[in-house]
């Protein structure tokens, strides 16, 4: 008679998300008077903003018959409940209920404190007197700097949030996923990779040294010869990705120190936000920026294009992953490989500091 499967152990896995942090909910854009309906971290949520612009978050929940509040209406600053007319406040206080002289104390709903970063919507998931604003990420700066251009997007994504940190912490996938714009092989084959853990953060910086620019470089910057390329990925808790990458004429590159923040002749930086939904889907908020010296005007509309096609090539790799995953009885709701490369160095640095947060959260709680 076969052994039963043993059932997974409760951790990480079972229980993925850090709490008390701040998670992009959404751009600002997407933000306005008709109420939002937002999944994040498994819990249901409604954003909108006040008269006054004002982003609100509040549980997307009626107490009394459960019909989600973003089905309502917005009556000044305050949410209708479109199935009985119990009105909330921005506290998420019931401040009226039909045919009622008061409201009773069981009506009202969460309200989740709200900041915003340069076109972020951030809301705090966890105990609402630990949210401090100050802590909120604030690393996006060329999203409101005039000399630079930019282009943002918003994916739901089917596939773990992790799977995307892993992407996104590997950059080596780019000579096989992106070689029609920014990537060829010699990103894979020629690259010196170093790994490092500052506090909980992890950088990973990949040096390329007098190889074939990919095509987007000849295309863009007009290279026609050998460069020096670097590409540098820091990962901050909970899940957050800034990447840079720079160029220049083979012989000249960067200093070590510069590879995180100088783009060299030519380059770019990407802004990752990676909000999970559930446990195997993905808000991934995301924006590419760019000098805007780098791209001439005429050719702004293709760039683009081919930048809004990259994360959608990165998709098609996630969700085939999480498909593979979910069917493997023994991944337990993660990746599970069954050896380590060169590259996956910053991917278990990364890992062990979600691990070692998640657990110092749970015993706090």
């Amino acid at each position: 008679m076969a052994k039963p499967r043993a059932r997974p152990k409760a951790g990480m896995q079972a229980r993925p998300f850090l709490r008390n942090h701040w998670y992009v909910a959404a751009w600002a854009d997407e933000v306005g008077r008709q109420p939002l309906a937002r999944v994040v971290l498994g819990e249901y949520l409604v954003l909108y903003r006040t008269e006054a612009g004002t982003a609100v978050a509040l549980e997307n929940r009626c107490p009394h018959r459960n019909l989600p509040l973003s089905e309502g209406r917005l009556v000044g600053d305050t949410l209708e409940c479109g199935y009985h007319g119990m009105v909330f406040d921005c506290t998420g206080a019931c401040t009226h209920l039909p045919g009622e002289p008061a409201p009773p104390r069981w009506a009202r709903v969460r309200a989740y404190p709200v900041v915003e970063r340069r076109g972020w919507v951030l809301v705090w998931m966890g105990d609402p007197d630990k949210a401090d604003e100050r802590a909120a990420p604030d690393y996006n700066i060329r999203l409101a700097d005039p000399a630079w251009w930019h282009v943002k997007g918003h994916l739901p994504v089917k596939c773990g949030y992790r799977l995307i940190l892993d992407n996104l912490l590997d950059l080596s996938h780019l000579a096989y996923v992106h070689s029609s714009t920014t990537g060829n092989r010699a990103l894979a084959e020629h690259a010196t990779i170093a790994a490092e853990t500052e506090g909980d953060r992890v950088r990973v910086t990949r040096w390329m040294s007098d190889i074939p620019p990919a095509k987007a470089f000849v295309d863009y910057a007009g290279y026609s010869g050998n460069i020096d390329r670097w590409q540098a990925s820091e990962f901050m808790p909970p899940s957050y990705i800034y990447v840079n990458s720079g160029t220049a004429p083979a012989g000249r590159g960067v200093s070590p120190a510069e590879r995180m923040r100088s783009q060299g002749l030519w380059g770019f930086v990407v802004y990752h936000a990676l909000t999970p939904e559930t446990a195997s889907t993905t808000h991934q908020f995301w924006a590419m920026a760019i000098e805007r010296r780098f791209v001439p005007p005429a050719m702004l509309p293709e760039f683009e294009r081919q930048m809004i096609n990259i994360p959608l090539e990165d998709v098609a790799v996630y969700e085939a992953q999480e498909r593979a995953i979910a069917l493997d009885p023994a991944a337990n709701g993660d990746v599970r490989p069954f050896g380590m490369i060169a590259a996956d160095k910053g991917l278990f640095a990364m890992r062990k500091i979600l691990q070692r947060l998640y657990a110092e959260e749970q015993r706090r709680a």
